[in-house]
């Protein structure tokens, strides 16, 4: 089965990637163009969402309303720390989605081994969409792993995973086990180096929204 991939090339999302890329970007810059991708890879998510239709009142008289449906079963992952600012702009779209956290980070090639170091995820529904947000996927390890955690808390309607920036190798990998599973990215990159990162990419970007902690 082939995987769900939507690359969204909204011509802003275009624009607000290539700040991202840009290695003179300030630390600001930045964290606002993956804000700012977030918010817009939401609104393309949600013309896959059904609307119910009811009957507003305006001043002058009766009109066709459209609310909807779903939004409120959302469940976003977010996993740390480079995920922040795309949640956030998420949360613009979303704004009823309940939220988990992860803190998962990926060791040396070649076997990747993958440290999960915190798990808050609330009970996961058989309606509910999980939606688990990280700017890069690279290899897939650490949000395969991640997705495991979340399939811990129940099974739910729909799985994606966001990102900014993804390979074909990492979704491939995720999808040989969760073969439903849909991918909503602003880009795929041709090839992952010896270390697992993604390139071009944009670097580490937990470093770039928040300093190198070194």
């Amino acid at each position: 089965m082939k995987p769900k991939v939507t690359v969204a090339k909204h011509p802003m999302i275009l624009e607000q990637l290539t700040l991202a890329r840009d290695k003179n970007s300030t630390q600001v810059v930045f964290r606002k163009a993956i804000y700012r991708l977030g918010r817009l890879l939401a609104y393309e998510f949600l013309r896959t969402m059904d609307t119910e239709e009811f009957e507003v009142e305006t001043p002058l008289k009766k009109a066709t309303g459209y609310k909807i449906k779903g939004n409120d079963k959302i469940v976003i992952i977010l996993v740390l720390r480079a995920a922040i600012p795309f949640v956030e702009g998420m949360y613009k779209m979303f704004p009823l989605a309940r939220t988990g956290i992860v803190s998962a980070w990926r060791g040396k090639p070649p076997d990747f081994p993958i440290e999960v170091s915190y798990v808050k995820i609330p009970t996961i529904n058989n309606d509910d969409i999980v939606i688990i947000a990280d700017p890069m996927l690279a290899t897939g390890h650490t949000l395969l792993r991640v997705a495991d955690k979340v399939m811990e808390k129940g099974k739910p309607k729909r799985l994606v995973f966001f990102s900014v920036i993804a390979t074909k190798e990492g979704i491939e990998y995720i999808a040989k086990k969760y073969p439903k599973a849909e991918f909503y990215t602003c880009a795929i990159d041709p090839e992952l180096n010896d270390h697992g990162y993604i390139v071009p990419g944009l670097g580490d970007a937990g470093d770039r929204a928040f300093g190198s902690p070194y």
